[in-house]
This record gives structure tokens, C-alpha cells and sequence, in this order.
């Protein structure tokens, strides 16, 4: 067993660097497909950093023996260089959180935050029924059964006796999270020959890592400084001094004023500057108390800086004077998607021609997004919603606020992003919410939702509603499979979708909404479909439908055969 080893960390680490020739350590919030099973334990250590890091770090060390088990000989794409960079941050983590003596004392720290979690985050909101207390304890029992595995195997290695009342709480939270966790990690305690290791070595080194940046670096990549935040001093061409962003608003002037979110607050402004004379922008201004900062602003910078794409809103510049984050963008004549949705008063209301072509749009933005940014990584959105589809003076779509996007490495088939949980209840994948695990199909769900809402003509989630058309995902996905869509669907054009179209839309739509990311299409296969729906929307008589439908097809089968 690798417990045999477990005493040495630098000679261990030292031999893994030997072995793979390479100095780069990648971003260990990437886990390799092999090691899925390990990413819960990551996953909450990240979380409870902040409160304990001493038992966030026996939390990691667990992940990394558990990786050592689950792939001794680091054979799987990625695992080596994986396990390298763990190790590194093990080797800072304990010189960082050590305190005197260690016999029995991770037991004790492991057995105390345990009692501590669950009288503070789960015994207090038992008796809530608020949706979001109900997201919270889901979240709250996945990171109690993770906590308990480790402490299980924590006290058996030091022989220190797990009190009674912990092994209650445990029972009482496995009782409670049934089957929302118990398919999920798959967390049955260890046996006696997988205890966990406890290091006890004198480490000097402390090499730079990069564990809060979330654009994950690939090893040897010669794109790897594309993968990370650029340096402000090289996107000097995007920044665009305080003063003339003041000119344009009129210094935030109230009249300006088009909208306010999370970020902060969004103004209309006539911009002059350089090559931009009297160009209409919209100027996002981000508030420092609000629930976005810099990480959020220098992602967004980066990624709408480098990729640009017809329905993905065109980043003008930036502004970091005197301590601003100012992001200015094209102005979109035509506000956001949700606003069509939302107000049912609105006299120039959107007609389905036009919908379906905004989906279409938004659908060929996730494409590229997802499969055609570069070779070797792909951008996860990570919050798509109606209100983040902006529409210009043409109509078309224009997919905005990359604030909580992330990169992914492209080139593993089951690539896991470990991540807090961001995005929108109500748009957010489930699977997402329950294990924290993102993925290119987390994008693909919420898109799923924002396509019913276009449907539906509402938003998906109506806080007016006391039963179960309070959210939409759940709606939808329920009268889909009675075959009573029609219920649902928006009453101002439900005369104007032809059944044939609105077969496939709904059926794609309702692909996308599936539980499991295994079962829901590409966002290729999406952009297919939603282009086939189009089609029949726009023909003109049932023998030309007849027609197209035996080509489309034809032209179906082949198009399967190419994504798979």
C-alpha cells in the first residue's frame, strides 16, 4: 500500500517530477477522468478552507492517497502530472496548518469540525421548506458524508475512537440525504487496508503555485500563456482611460442609468476614443461590495479579449483607474432576452421566426464556446440565462457576462472542472449543484431551460408561484413526458409553431434537461436540431414538409455519425 511511503512527501514528490521530465504543475482543480472519484474530497476542501485549513488539507491528503489506489502506476491521461501538482500543494498545506505534536491531534481537529458542521450548517435549518434552504442542506449532507469518510479514516489510522454522538449525526444525515447523495459519492467507509496516510516530513521548499487561478494550465502546453490572466501592462489597447468613460455617461449620470445586477450597475454611454467616435456602448460598472470582483473582471477581460464570435457581445475596453473595474461593451439596442419573456405587455413582442433564431444563436455561441476556441481547452459558461442573451438592433443574439466563465482542458473525454457553485438557481445543472463537478454539459442544461422559457413565454423561476409551476425545469420536463406541452406553452403563439416544429424543439429541449450529463446531446447535435426545426418552420405546405422530412433524416444519420 502507498501508506508504506506516506512518511516522505519530498522524496515522493521528487521522484514523481523526476519521472515525468516536466517542471510545469497544472491546475489541480482538472481531474483527470481515472480519478473522478477523488474530486468530492477536493472539492470540499476547497470549501472549507477558509474555516479550517488543517482539515481541509486531510481532506486533500485522503484525495491523493485515494488517487494512488485508484491509479498506482499513474497511467491515465493526465494522472501523473495531476498527482505532481496535488503533492505540491500538500507540501505547502502542511507546512502551513502543522501545530506542534500531530499524534491523535488530526483525529481530534477532524472529529471537532465534524460536530461543529453539523450543529452549525445542517441542525439549524431543518424545518425550512424555502427552496433554497433545501438547495443548501442537499449541499450541506454531501459535504458531512465526505467530512465523516475522512474522520472515519483519520481516527482508525490513529486509533482514536469515534465518539457516539458523531456516529448518530452520520446516520442522521445519510437517513436525510438518501438518495440525492448516496448515488453520487459512492463514499462507503474504507476498509482497514486503505487507511489514510498522515506525512510527517520536513519540507523547505515552497514553490509558487497557482491554485486560485481558475483557467486551468496544461503541462508543456506552447499555448499555456493564452490559458492564463494576461497581464493588464499587454491589453493596453483595451484600456480605455476614467475620464473619456466618464464623458460618455455624463459621469453616471442617473438618466444613463439602463440596469443593476450582482456586478454592479450597467449605463448607456456615447463613446469617443481612439477609433470609436460617437459609438453607443454599454459601460458595466462593477461595485466592490457586490458579489463579483476581480477574478470576475479579469476573466472577463481575458476571455471576451481573446475570442470573438457573431453572437458573443464584442468586449470595446476596460478601465482599472484608481481602483475602478469598468468593463464597456457593444450596446445592444434591444435589452435582453428575459425582458420579452418577462413582460407579456411588451407591444413589439418577439414572434417564434425570430425566437428560434435567437436560440440558434445562442446555441452557435455555446458551440464555439465549447469546441472551437482552440485546440486543446474550451470555455465553460458557467451562467447562462435568458438574461445574459442580449439582442442588437438586428435581433441577433449576443451571449454576454463571461464573469464566472472557466477554461477546461479539451482534450480528455471526461474532464471535470471543481468549482463552488455559481450560475443561477433555477438554471443551474443539477448534478453541478449536488457534487460541485462542472462540465460542458452543465452549459448544455441550462441552455435546456432558457429554451423552455422561449417556449413557455415565462422565466424559470416565478417567485408568485406556491406549487410546481414555481420553476420551470421541473415543469417542463413533467408535462413533456404526460404529452401535454400544450398546456404550458405561450398562449400569444402557440397558433404559429407548426406541430412538426415544435416536435423537434421540445424534443431537444427536453434532451437537454436530462438528470444525467451522459444522457443530454452535444451542443453540436443542439445547433443541428434547432437549425431542423427552422427548416420546417419555414416551409410552406405539408407536401414540402413530407419531403424535407425524409431528407432531414438522411441528413440526421449523418450528422449523429460525425459528433459521436
Amino acid at each position: 500500500m502507498f501508506c508504506s511511503i506516506a512518511g516522505n512527501l519530498e522524496d515522493t514528490f521528487k521522484l514523481l517530477v523526476h519521472t515525468l521530465c516536466v517542471e510545469e504543475i497544472m491546475d489541480i482543480k482538472i481531474v483527470p477522468s481515472s480519478l473522478a472519484e477523488i474530486a468530492p474530497f477536493l472539492g470540499v476542501a476547497d470549501e472549507i478552507k477558509s474555516e479550517n485549513p488543517r482539515v481541509a488539507y486531510c481532506c486533500r491528503l485522503y484525495a491523493y492517497e485515494k488517487a494512488e489506489r485508484l491509479d498506482p502506476e499513474s497511467a491515465g491521461p493526465g494522472v501523473h502530472q495531476f498527482k505532481i501538482s496535488l503533492l505540491q500543494q500538500l507540501k505547502q498545506e502542511d507546512l502551513q496548518t502543522s501545530r506542534g505534536p500531530r499524534i491523535n491531534n488530526d483525529a481530534h481537529e477532524m472529529q471537532n469540525f465534524y460536530r461543529q458542521y453539523f450543529q452549525k450548517d445542517i441542525q439549524p435549518f431543518q424545518n425550512s421548506e424555502e427552496a433554497y434552504r433545501t438547495l443548501y442542506l442537499t449541499k450541506a449532507y454531501q459535504i458531512a458524508k465526505v467530512l465523516f469518510t475522512v474522520l472515519k479514516s483519520v481516527s482508525l489510522f490513529n486509533s482514536v475512537k469515534v465518539p457516539e454522538e458523531i456516529l448518530k449525526a452520520h446516520d442522521f444525515v445519510v437517513a436525510k440525504a438518501g438518495i440525492y447523495t448516496r448515488d453520487i459519492f459512492l463514499l462507503e467507509p474504507e476498509t482497514s487496508e486503505q487507511k489514510i496516510f498522515l506525512a510527517h516530513s520536513n519540507v523547505t521548499e515552497n514553490a509558487e503555485m497557482h491554485t486560485d487561478n481558475i483557467l486551468p494550465v496544461e503541462p508543456g502546453s506552447s499555448n499555456q500563456d493564452l490559458l492564463r490572466y494576461p497581464e493588464m501592462k499587454q491589453l493596453n489597447r483595451c484600456r480605455i482611460p476614467l475620464e473619456a468613460i466618464k464623458d460618455s455617461t455624463q459621469d453616471f449620470n442617473s438618466k444613463n442609468f439602463i440596469g443593476k445586477g450582482g456586478y454592479g450597475s450597467v449605463y448607456k454611454g456615447i463613446l469617443t476614443w481612439e477609433d470609436h467616435v460617437n459609438e453607443p456602448v454599454a459601460v458595466k460598472r462593477l461595485d466592490v461590495t457586490g458579489f463579483q470582483g476581480k477574478k470576475e473582471f479579469l476573466t472577463e477581460v481575458s476571455i471576451l479579449s481573446q475570442h470573438q464570435h457573431e453572437n458573443i457581445i464584442t468586449l470595446i475596453g476596460f478601465c482599472d483607474d484608481n481602483g475602478e473595474m469598468i468593463l464597456v461593451y457593444e450596446y445592444a439596442t434591444h435589452g435582453s432576452l428575459d425582458q420579452y419573456l418577462r413582460d407579456t405587455t411588451i407591444s413589439n413582442r418577439l414572434s417564434w421566426p425570430q425566437l428560434l433564431k435567437i436560440c440558434i444563436g445562442v446555441a452557435s455561441a455555446l458551440d464555439y464556446l465549447h469546441n472551437h476556441v482552440a485546440e486543446k481547452h474550451r470555455i465553460i459558461h458557467r451562467d447562462i440565462k435568458s438574461s445574459n442573451v442580449l439582442l442588437d438592433e438586428n435581433g441577433k443574439a449576443k451571449l454576454s457576462d463571461f464573469g464566472l466563465a472557466m477554461i477546461a482542458l479539451a482534450n480528455q473525454q471526461n474532464t471535470l472542472v471543481i468549482t463552488n457553485i455559481a450560475g443561477t438557481h433555477g438554471y443551474n445543472d443539477p448534478q453541478y449543484e449536488r457534487t460541485g463537478y462542472l462540465s460542458k454539459e452543465s452549459d448544455v442544461y441550462s441552455f435546456g431551460v432558457v429554451l423552455f422559457e422561449v417556449l413557455c413565454g415565462r422565466l424559470a423561476y416565478v417567485s408568485s408561484y406556491h406549487d410546481e409551476h414555481r420553476f420551470l425545469h421541473h415543469l417542463a420536463r413533467t408535462h413533456y413526458e404526460k404529452g401535454e406541452l400544450d398546456k404550458i406553452i405561450d398562449h400569444r403563439m402557440r397558433n404559429d409553431i407548426k406541430p412538426i416544429t415544435l416536435n423537434k424543439f421540445s424534443a431537444i429541449a427536453y434532451r437537454c434537461l436530462q438528470e444525467t450529463r451522459a444522457q443530454r446531446p452535444a451542443i453540436a447535435d443542439v445547433v443541428f436540431q434547432l437549425k431542423v426545426a427552422m427548416k420546417f418552420q419555414e416551409l410552406e405546405d405539408e407536401e414540402d414538409e413530407f419531403y424535407l422530412s425524409g431528407y432531414m433524416k438522411e441528413a440526421l444519420s449523418l450528422h449523429t455519425e460525425t459528433i459521436r
